[in-house]
């Protein structure tokens, strides 16, 4: 079996090298690729006859070598050059070329000081991968370490890669683990190549095992299948994708305690052959997975005992590793019969919240422990949190694995155990909603940054412009959406103003309209979510629940240079309803010293609507509702930027109404239930350039007075409407439901297609074009994708 894997990779190393020298040969520099035939017999010609004999012996010599290549020769030491290759499911992915280097020894054998010296350069870049710089290396003739920081297009480092290897010669690679930021642990190689550049690697490399490691874990008992393939691709980082399922399924199905030891014994020393850190990783991984059992989570201590014995020896710990083994601690200790050992997880759990309030399965565990021994108040409270707050993608699976297989998964629905308790306290659900509705706005107050809070309010007088085109299905909005919420809980209306416009994207959406699909469309934009700040699209906020806080820090670090600018642009607002009207006016003055052609463009929008969303977003704010005039804006008349408008209620209600009929007629969604109350109303006006797009200012007032509508087209939402083609929805359980679509990276619409409203206004569609999101790297599912 070992043979095998061994040819496997002896032929993607030949791919390289082999491969490579080949067709390096062509583009020797005795002809270029751009000389014909012609040019190269005219320069023999003029050859002298000496120099003809010459090169005709030269290219004698050539054909011998050609005719008996030099067989490939394993590597000795790390010297030469090498391809970081990042392993995939599917595919081996070359990062960078890299040239590493040892230091030279003197004649005394002392090593020679040199400041300037590096052990490891980068010579060139993979298609598509970002740019990089090395920060620092260190290298022995077996082993190569170095970090390298991945820049963005403005040569700012945007994420940090850390490599440690050593050479394993029978093999003829360089096995070891890439960190990113710090934050976790990957296999990765370096493969020995002589090629200067990857320009002949023109795509990734499949990667051993794939379809095998497929057919393993779609057969109807995986477990056999997995442990074979785990046996027989030990050398291949695939098998350290294989043991985290095949350690779950033995488990799950209460194998033997010798099955177990055995499957982490093989695992960790798998992980052992990739590096010191690659075997701490998988230590803090099974010790996780055992912790989390009711019948092995004693065995749990044996492995933190090895990881504890790694870190004394030198491994340098990951930013997460402490908190998950501090959760695993926790887990063995609330599973004791020992009240003081219970007592001591609880502690535990609580001095880990304290440092990490957002950590969801932290939380989760503090709700039993208090559930069981602690006090019910406090167990409310840690639950509205996780029930008022979009479910994550493992919330998801655990609970729809814990309603599909009852007796092996136990996971409670955040929303059924805190109605369970509520009721428990108060006799009956009166009060939950108010109740959930705080915890929301206690969950994003709790994101707001220290940066965010010592931002100095009295400097520029510009308020800022956020524009998000999110969706109610869309999975990696969720980040977006709760991230904009919290930029609106860190600063005052003065200063930023957050519009939400929504799309069919990735399924049929009840909160979009003809003039948000319009807006979607002036910005070019080709998936959800995508944001513009002051009219510029910004980048690397998108994800679950999880990446809320690294979306708001990304919008924060835009933001901030944003909120000290000055402008002499002001907009007058006012907004009045009276007898089923919407009298509405806007005046700017300012703008001439403004060079561009300017448009007014005004907004109403809806405040704190109540939808749940099958994303998981049940609370909706300042969602785009009309846009008076063109989507593009209002050009200037008579050198004046105004806007005096009386609208009909009844009107505006009824147009949002028959696009979503006739939207449900064409695609055949059902939008029974539909979210049509209007009734926190918002004009909001900006100034924007014609050329630039940029957004000069912004300003908003709520509607005053009474919203009447004559016609009951519709009642707010009460339960979630089914999407097209999708199985009608359950029994709605405000403000979360357990049964949310998989987090994907982006959705991409049929850009091609016009919203039927814009066709009528002969709104401008420009042409396509891929945005950026968050940064394309190797990095987490953290990575980036075309949008």
């Amino acid at each position: 079996m070992l043979s095998i894997s061994r040819f496997s990779l002896l032929l993607c190393l030949l791919m390289i090298t082999v491969g490579c020298q080949k067709g390096s040969e062509s583009g020797s520099e005795n002809q270029t690729a751009d000389s014909s035939p012609a040019e190269t017999a005219s320069k023999d010609a003029e050859m002298p006859e000496a120099d003809k004999t010459a090169k005709a012996d030269d290219k004698s010599a050539e054909e011998k070598e050609k005719e008996n290549p030099e067989a490939f020769k394993m590597p000795e030491t790390v010297e030469g050059n090498w391809i970081l290759v990042l392993p995939q499911q599917q595919q081996l992915m070359p990062l960078y070329l890299l040239r590493v280097m040892t230091e030279v020894k003197s004649a005394e054998g002392d090593q020679k000081e040199k400041s300037d010296f590096q052990g490891v350069k980068i010579v060139s870049q993979g298609p598509n991968v970002a740019p990089a710089k090395i920060v620092s290396s260190k290298t022995t003739d077996q082993t190569v370490t170095f970090v390298e920081s991945l820049l963005d297009d403005k040569g700012k480092e945007f994420i940090q890669l850390s490599f440690e290897g050593s050479l394993n010669k029978e093999r003829g690679a360089i096995y070891g683990n890439i960190s990113f930021n710090n934050d976790n642990c990957i296999p990765a190689l370096m493969l020995f190549t002589i090629e200067k550049d990857l320009s002949k690697i023109k795509e990734p490399m499949p990667s051993p095992g794939a379809q095998e490691l497929i057919q393993a874990m779609q057969s109807q008992d995986p477990f056999k299948p997995l442990n074979e393939f785990t046996e027989k691709m030990q050398m291949f980082p695939l098998a350290l994708d294989a043991f985290p399922p095949l350690l779950a399924f033995a488990l799950s199905s209460d194998k033997d305690t010798k099955t177990i030891e055995d499957i982490i014994k093989r695992y960790t020393e798998t992980s052992a052959l990739w590096g010191k850190r690659m075997e701490a990783s998988t230590l803090v991984r099974i010790t996780s997975m055992l912790a989390r059992t009711d019948n092995n989570s004693d065995m749990a201590t044996k492995y933190m005992d090895q990881f504890n014995k790694l870190v004394k020896e030198g491994v340098k710990p990951l930013s997460s590793w402490d908190q998950e083994m501090a959760l695993a601690k926790a887990r063995v200790g609330l599973k004791s019969k020992d009240p003081e050992k219970i007592k001591a997880a609880g502690a535990l759990l609580e001095s880990e919240a304290k440092k990490y309030p957002h950590d969801r399965e932290l939380i989760t565990e503090l709700v039993s422990y208090e559930k069981e021994h602690g006090s019910i108040d406090k167990a409310i409270e840690y639950l509205g949190i996780l029930a008022s707050s979009p479910l994550s993608g493992r919330e998801r699976q655990m609970i729809a694995a814990s309603k599909q297989s009852p007796q092996t998964v136990k996971f409670d629905d955040p929303r059924e155990t805190l109605t369970e308790l509520w009721k428990k306290k108060h006799g009956s659900t009166e009060g939950l909603d108010k109740y959930l509705a705080e915890s929301f706005k206690r969950f994003l107050d709790s994101f707001v940054s220290k940066e965010a809070k010592e931002v100095d309010l009295k400097k520029g007088n510009r308020t800022s412009l956020i524009e998000l085109f999110t969706g109610a299905s869309c999975p990696p909005c969720v980040a977006a959406d709760l991230a904009t919420g919290v930029v609106e809980s860190s600063f005052p209306a003065s200063k930023v103003i957050v519009l939400r416009y929504h799309q069919h994207i990735p399924a049929p959406d009840p909160l979009t309209n003809s003039d948000s699909e319009a807006r979607f469309f002036y910005y070019n934009h080709r998936g959800t979510p995508s944001i513009n700040l002051n009219g510029q699209q910004v980048f690397g906020a998108a994800g679950g629940v999880e990446e809320v806080e690294s979306s708001y820090d990304s919008l924060v670090e835009a933001l901030i240079p944003e909120l000290s600018a000055d402008t002499e642009v002001k907009i007058e607002l006012s907004a009045a309803a009276k007898d089923g009207k919407l009298d509405l006016k806007a005046n700017v003055s300012g703008t001439d010293k403004i060079k561009e052609p300017l448009q007014l463009v005004a907004v109403l929008a809806e405040d704190e609507l109540h939808y749940e969303a099958p994303n998981g977003i049940n609370l909706h704010e300042m969602i785009v509702r009309s846009m008076l005039g063109e989507p593009t804006g209002v050009a200037a008349k008579d050198g004046k930027l105004s806007l005096t408008k009386t609208l009909d209620l009844d009107e505006f209600k009824g147009r949002i109404s028959d696009y979503l009929s006739a939207f449900e007629e064409k695609s055949g969604a059902n939008f029974t239930g539909v979210p049509l109350a209007l009734e926190k109303l918002h004009f909001v006006v900006f100034v924007q350039g014609e050329l630039s797009k940029d957004v000069f200012q912004v300003a908003s007032v709520p509607v005053s007075g009474k919203l009447t509508y004559k016609s009951e087209l519709a009642e707010p939402a009460k339960e979630k409407p089914a999407p097209a083609k999708e199985k009608p929805a359950k029994e709605a359980k405000p403000p979360v439901k357990a049964d949310k679509p998989e987090a994907k990276t982006e959705v991409k619409p049929e850009a091609d297609k016009k919203p039927a409203e814009a066709e009528k206004k002969e709104a401008a569609k420009p042409e396509d074009k891929k945005p950026e999101a968050s940064k394309p790297e190797p990095k987490k599912e953290a990575a980036e994708t075309d949008k």
